[in-house]
């Protein structure tokens, strides 16, 4: 009966379970309530209204059925309702591999977890968020398997594979996650060498499994449906080599500095996201010394140095793609493995037990410097919310415009087509300067404008207008712009910008 399942389920559930589920919860929506309850979409968001988010050529096979548990529109309540809800059990999962204890502990990692940056990013797409946060769900329920199970890792490599299948960067998140697992085993919990050369034999057999299924996926796809691979992230030319190995290990330098210190890098002003990651790092150089210490892991000098390896091998896991493609280009969605970096303090403050000063002092900066990153990483958020609503709004009063000039110009007629030419510059110091020095480098939220071609005029004028216009090809538009009378033309906002010539409506843009 149900009645019984559900007392059943009650007993089985932990209370740290239900302290991070229900943590992940509450500070998911409080941080994330505004693009939940608004349609602010992006430029993807205005084709995506409806899609049943077919990607085979991207490899990301499972993305339909997985986005599909939301219906296929793009409905922000919904699909923000149950990605949260995947991000609760993510943090669950992470409570149960980590075995953490402690309330702080509990409520920080989930903190960290649906507050993420990488999280704002996805939820800019809204209309395929739930679908992606599912792939990481699965993702961490094939490390759970793994970890739990002596052949955990044969159906955790099934797991993993549908998880690979909605998106290629669970591969570094999973890696990430695995190297930060085995520092937390050897320096907290003292693991033998043995136990060590058993997790990480299953892991490695997590892996290697799951990525020969989704290899094979892959190449079933192109060979029997022959199905085009696409050219972006550079996923034509996977296997290919690019340079030399010294040139990925600059890119993954270069990219691991402009994320955690863009401010001390480059021109950028030094935000306090910035410093807080300094913070961070100094806490986990000091959190790993003191657990030498207090475990007395340094008198092992092969359990020391292996984990002074792992430490160091992060930045190289977490950017892993770079070794796979010659053309991948790492951006905000694909970083979610980064969040390992502020986990790693808790851990520590997790495993330090002896009442010692320096005990002390570390584990006080630890919730201090992690709530506060908690919180700016809500402020990121909440700024990429009000950047989005500020291109959504002047793109729309632009294409208001736009439509009301094109109906008034004379000549025009229900048969006519219409050709955009350039693209509008909707820049304000704001959107072009403010917001883009004060959070990082945000993929999806960031930009001026949300109709950067034809076809997102085209989705936007359709969707939200209600006027539908045959725009011509693209190799039409060509030949109009190299014509001299196009060239004479006064762009945007001229009255001269919107010309007739042979029944298509011509409207040169800003240059």
């Amino acid at each position: 009966m149900p009645e019984e399942f559900l007392l059943k389920l009650k007993l089985i559930i932990k209370p740290q379970w239900k302290t991070a589920f229900l943590s992940a919860v509450i500070i998911g929506f409080l941080c994330h309530m505004f693009v939940f309850t608004n349609i602010l979409p992006n430029h993807d968001s205005l084709v995506n209204v409806y899609s049943p988010q077919l990607k085979g050529s991207s490899g990301r096979f499972f993305l339909s059925p997985f986005s599909g548990i939301s219906s296929y529109f793009d409905l922000p309540w919904i699909n923000g309702t149950l990605s949260i809800l995947y991000l609760a059990l993510i943090a669950v999962i992470f409570i149960e591999l980590f075995q953490l204890k402690k309330t702080f502990s509990i409520v920080a990692v989930s903190g960290l977890i649906v507050t993420f940056p990488t999280i704002a990013s996805i939820f800019s797409y809204m209309f395929t968020a739930d679908g992606y946060i599912f792939g990481s769900l699965l993702t961490m329920l094939a490390l759970l398997t793994t970890k739990k199970y002596r052949y955990g890792f044969v159906p955790g490599s099934i797991i993993f594979y549908l998880g690979m299948g909605v998106y290629q960067a669970n591969l570094p998140f999973l890696s990430t996650v695995i190297i930060i697992f085995l520092i937390s085993e050897i320096l907290g919990r003292k693991i033998p060498f043995q136990q060590l050369k058993s997790y990480v034999l299953r892991f490695l057999g997590l892996g290697a499994i799951g990525m020969s299924m989704y290899a094979l996926n892959f190449k079933f796809y192109s060979t029997f449906f022959a199905g085009n691979i696409t050219s972006y992230q550079g996923l034509d030319s996977v296997g290919e080599s690019g340079g030399s190995i010294f040139e990925r290990f600059k890119q993954v330098n270069d990219s691991f500095s402009f994320f955690f210190f863009r401010g001390f890098t480059t021109d950028s002003p030094i935000n306090l996201f910035e410093w807080l990651n300094v913070a961070v790092f100094l806490l986990i150089a000091v959190g790993f010394v003191l657990l030498l210490i207090q475990n007395r892991i340094f008198t092992s000098i092969r359990m020391t140095l292996i984990s002074l390896a792992l430490l160091l091998l992060m930045p190289v896991s977490a950017y892993m793609l770079y070794f796979v493609s010659p053309d991948v280009v790492y951006h905000m969605l694909m970083v979610l493995g980064l969040v390992s970096f502020y986990m790693l303090p808790v851990l520590f403050y997790e495993h330090l037990t002896l009442p010692t000063m320096a005990a002390k002092t570390f584990s006080w900066l630890s919730v201090v410097i992690v709530f506060v990153s908690v919180f700016n990483f809500a402020l990121i958020s909440n700024i990429s919310y009000l950047n989005m609503e500020l291109k959504f709004e002047k793109s729309t009063a632009f294409v208001n415009r736009l439509i009301s000039r094109v109906e008034q110009t004379e000549g025009v007629t229900a048969e006519s087509k219409l050709a955009l030419i350039g693209r509008v510059q909707l820049d304000s110091p704001l959107s072009t300067e403010d917001i883009p020095d004060n959070i990082p480098r945000m993929t999806g939220p960031l930009g001026q404008s949300i109709v950067p071609l034809p076809y997102h005029y085209s989705a936007l004028m359709k969707n939200y207008f209600g006027v539908k216009y045959d725009f011509i090809s693209e190799q039409e538009r060509q030949k109009i712009a190299a014509t001299v009378w196009f060239e004479e033309m006064e762009a945007w906002p001229s009255p001269n910008a919107v010309r007739v010539i042979d029944d298509v409506v011509v409207v040169k843009l800003w240059d």
